[in-house]
């Protein structure tokens, strides 16, 4: 699976994608799905948890890769922070491109793990040709980053980071990084980021499943149907009084609530619904008619919701459409 976890990683970063995970998810699936079907045509069995082996199959060999599984007596590490360390830390990893499509709950984990590691005027950070073995965020001071052959490459300054692809893969530092005054910077063991991201999808997956089956709407769907949704759905975070979606606008975007309290308005109207809460869904006219939005609705308090997108949506719920109107239309008139 680490070889697979590189090649997926390779591929997000040749594409340049602005969603370097969904690249990750969609490269690993298709894997996963590949290794279902070549087993189906072999009647050797792997017990679960075994260690990957190679087997011949016809020309080529097969690659059964084990399970991921959290060690033993294994917990992410928590270093304290002040309540502006962790504003920046927060702010930093939802702007970087590696770690923005991270889930919030996701990146408040990785937050807690990371921890703060001072150098002087002179020091390497990093440097060519080493093992990777953490990821940085800067938070005071200067870096140069330099490459063998060409120099001085670029100036790292606050909220930059640099030594990401130690996180999710084995590779030697591409660069040198030398400190050029007295530097403050957060380190985040690769271990720690493979171990909170890989164990806590794992996590979240599983939870997503539960979820899934104690939303009334869902419950009678296959349990095929359940994996593939939960592997679909996206975490996203609103502040109370945020406007999750606004009449008028263009429907993308089906939700559920997975916590937090919304309610739904009309203009010159008002509230048209009862207010909904953990289990309940909204946005699915617009996809269902492909009209526009029909009415706002607002997060009440704090609210986590998980989103499928359009093309999604009408793949796994399409069958579930007249269903789905009639449950809006007894909630949302």
């Amino acid at each position: 699976m680490e070889d697979e976890l590189s090649n997926a990683v390779n591929q997000a970063i040749k594409l340049d994608s602005d969603d370097p995970y969904r690249v990750i998810s969609d490269y690993l699936r298709k894997f996963a799905k590949d290794q279902d079907e070549e087993e189906d045509d072999d009647d050797d069995v792997i017990p679960e948890g075994e260690e990957p082996v190679r087997m011949p199959v016809g020309r080529r060999q097969q690659v059964v890769a084990a399970k991921l599984e959290i060690p033993d007596g294994w917990t992410p590490p928590v270093y304290e922070k002040s309540e502006s360390d962790a504003t920046f830390l927060k702010t930093s990893m939802a702007s970087n491109k590696l770690m923005k499509s991270l889930a919030p709950s996701d990146r408040e984990q990785l937050m807690h793990a990371f921890k703060k590691i001072e150098f002087a005027q002179g020091d390497h950070i990093i440097k060519q040709g080493d093992a990777g073995d953490l990821f940085y965020l800067l938070d005071s001071g200067t870096c140069d980053i330099s490459v063998t052959g060409k120099g001085s490459v670029m100036k790292a300054t606050k909220g930059v980071a640099f030594g990401e692809l130690a996180l999710l893969h084995n590779a030697p530092r591409a660069a040198t990084v030398t400190a050029e005054s007295a530097v403050v910077a957060w380190g985040l063991d690769a271990i720690s980021f493979k171990m909170i991201l890989m164990g806590k999808s794992q996590g979240d997956a599983a939870d997503y499943k539960s979820f899934i089956k104690q939303v009334p709407i869902l419950k009678d769907i296959s349990d095929e149907a359940v994996a593939e949704m939960a592997s679909s759905l996206k975490e996203i975070e609103f502040p109370a009084d945020a406007n999750i979606i606004c009449e008028g606008d263009e429907g993308n975007n089906f939700y559920i609530i997975r916590a937090g309290e919304v309610k739904c308005t009309k203009a010159g109207i008002g509230e048209v619904s009862r207010r909904l809460t953990r289990g309940d869904f909204f946005g699915e006219l617009a996809l269902l008619s492909s009209d526009k939005r029909a009415a706002t609705v607002t997060a009440v308090n704090p609210v986590t919701v998980l989103s499928l997108k359009r093309d999604e949506f009408t793949r796994l719920l399409g069958p579930l459409k007249d269903i789905m109107s009639e449950a809006a239309g007894a909630t949302r008139t």
